[in-house]
């Protein structure tokens, strides 16, 4: 019987063959000779930069293409899926209304309170934000209208265009980054102003919620390709991918991005990927209270804590409904990182990320532990950490969790 690889739909019966070529060997011979087994001749390059590739093939064929001197490894596909909304902590039934009057969300105030000092505004440096997750739908009154041409990508074909949400994840965690604010309706946002930043959309999931490691590692190169620099990803599932630790660890180190994920919803210590790899940060869920999710996971790479529990937003159609799970939490961060980053353009990602942990409000003693990371972003305190000590700072070696900063204390 012969097992294929293949990015069909169905990838519970289907898997996919990561192929990386060394750039440092003969890797055009690699590509030709995986090619050879690839069997429907729909193979697809990840990365050039990289020299990764996916193909289907046989599951025997595994063995032949490890062994090839011009491939560094091979690894099967996996499903990868959007955390689920907590359907429990729903304070809305079903997928929501029409909001004729603009509500502020919980999350926006504790993220950036207006007291003891204003609210922190954008900066007038534009920053790129991307959001890889199950497309965007564009048109929705309180988000911004982006051009379909330039403002988004799609590895899924025509079927599953990016510019479309069919599930509504991926406009949910849009609209806590950027919704319009202002305008009389619905939500405002972490970046109410959508003059002052940029969305990019890589619909690294289906409508379905849920796609292929290849798809999620082709719509962040899309996003680093298209000049973003915070990414946003509320999705995960699966172990750990030496190929996706490495494109991170690349966009991390080289391209200057910073990578924000979901720690996952299982409400254990389990590690959720791309959450858990030390070059993202990975972001726990708290309540309207302060108290961490009963369903947000806990492990020594949760970093940092954001709303997440009866969060509201923009769903598909004009719509809104709040909505629970780390999902809702990590766009609270990736938008905080953006607003930060606009004042101060010529820190790095790097120092981005020290300012967000070194200033986070821990609801307990402090400091930093599994449940929270260092604590509840806030916007206002990473921006005055940057405005007094500039971004001239060196940071440590990159490990993330509690050990990405052994010097920093909670506010």
């Amino acid at each position: 019987m012969t097992h294929h690889y293949n990015l069909a739909p169905s990838i519970q019966s289907h898997s996919i063959c990561f192929i990386d070529f060394l750039s440092i060997t003969n890797h055009r011979q690699g590509h030709t000779f995986a090619d050879s087994f690839d069997k429907n001749g729909k193979g697809r390059v990840i990365s050039q930069k990289r020299h990764t590739e996916t193909i289907t093939a046989k599951i025997n064929d595994m063995d032949k293409l490890k062994k090839d001197p011009n491939i560094e490894y091979v690894e099967l596909d996996v499903e990868r899926h959007a955390f689920p909304n907590m359907r429990g902590y729903e304070v809305v039934a079903g997928k929501g209304g029409r909001r004729l009057s603009e509500e502020t969300p919980y999350g926006i105030d504790m993220v950036n309170p207006d007291s003891p000092t204003p609210r922190l505004q954008q900066g007038e440096n534009s920053i790129k934000i991307c959001v890889v997750d199950t497309g965007y739908d564009n048109g929705h009154e309180d988000l911004p209208t982006l051009v379909v041409e330039n403002d988004g990508y799609s590895p899924y074909g025509d079927d599953e265009l990016w510019n479309e949400d069919g599930h509504g994840h991926g406009s949910h965690c849009a609209g806590t980054i950027g919704a319009i604010g202002g305008n009389n309706v619905g939500v405002t946002s972490v970046n109410p102003i959508s003059e002052k930043f940029s969305f990019f959309i890589g619909k690294g999931l289906r409508n379905s919620g849920s796609g292929s490691t290849a798809g999620v590692m082709e719509a962040v190169q899309a996003c680093v390709d298209a000049g973003a620099k915070v990414v946003s990803m509320s999705l995960g599932g699966g172990g750990f991918s030496q190929l996706a630790y490495d494109q991170y660890e690349e966009h991390y180190n080289i391209d200057g991005v910073l990578i924000i994920a979901a720690a996952g919803n299982g409400g254990n210590s389990g590690y959720s990927y791309p959450a858990s790899y030390k070059y993202v940060m990975s972001v726990a869920a708290v309540d309207s209270n302060r108290n961490r999710a009963s369903f947000s996971q806990f492990n020594d790479q949760v970093e940092i804590a954001a709303p997440g529990v009866a969060v509201k937003s923009t769903l598909p159609g004009d719509q809104y409904a709040s909505w629970s799970g780390t999902s809702m939490a990590c766009p609270h961060v990736a938008g905080v990182a953006a607003l930060v980053w606009s004042h101060f353009p010529d820190c790095s990602n790097k120092q981005i990320r020290e300012a967000l942990i070194a200033t986070a409000e821990h609801p307990g003693a402090g400091g930093c532990d599994n449940e929270y990371g260092y604590g509840i972003v806030n916007a206002k305190a990473a921006h005055d950490y940057l405005l007094n000590r500039g971004c001239d700072f060196s940071v440590g070696e990159t490990l993330g969790g509690c050990n990405q900063c052994v010097e920093c204390t909670s506010a």
